[in-house]
């Protein structure tokens, strides 16, 4: 899970540094005013900016189950209208579409987005799962400040069965870690 947190934390970072180059090349437009295509070029990274990263990337540092929570939110965010056209008109739907597969992967890792077709209730539990993360994305939305004590509390309460598993899958990890570097390790002659 690791190595999937980290690439897909690269990915987002990445894609978040391409809006901010194309707001960077199109500011100071008091100084040097923008021809209209650079000003729609400049509207469309700041409309896919504020619909899909509006909080930044800060919550890359969060625990696993939280930031899957939030990608969720970011590939529906991806998907309306508005924000599809502008990411067409920049050229970023390589990088979207590998966005997308980095977080299809994340989820599958976590285990709430796996669904086999044929299982009804595992359908079920992966809508309850979205229901859940749609929950959380608004609870944040709305109450996020970590001085607020009750915010905290709810917050802990909501996510302690994510982060809970997403603590035993980092610690599954780093077990068959160690037990491959061992089992790597050449046996002592003598």
């Amino acid at each position: 899970m690791v190595e999937i947190d980290r690439g897909t934390d690269r990915c987002i970072g990445g894609f978040s540094c391409q809006l901010a180059s194309i707001e960077r090349t199109f500011d100071h437009d008091d100084i040097l005013p923008l021809t209209d295509d650079e000003a729609a070029r400049r509207r469309d990274a700041l409309l896919v900016r504020s619909e899909v990263l509006s909080s930044g990337t800060d919550f890359l540092r969060l625990v696993y189950s939280q930031q899957w929570v939030r990608m969720s939110a970011m590939i529906k965010a991806l998907d309306g209208k508005d924000v599809k056209a502008a990411v067409e008109r920049l050229g970023l739907s390589a990088e979207v579409g590998r966005l997308q597969r980095w977080t299809e992967l994340y989820g599958k890792k976590l285990g709430v987005t796996e669904a086999k077709a044929a299982d009804p209730a595992v359908k079920a539990v992966e809508a309850w799962h979205e229901a859940y993360g749609t929950l959380l994305v608004q609870a944040h939305a709305e109450y996020d400040d970590d001085k607020d004590e009750t915010h905290a509390l709810l917050r802990d309460r909501l996510l302690s069965p994510y982060e809970d598993a997403a603590e035993e899958e980092r610690r599954a990890d780093q077990r068959a870690r160690a037990a491959a570097r061992k089992k790597a390790e050449p046996e002592p002659i003598g």
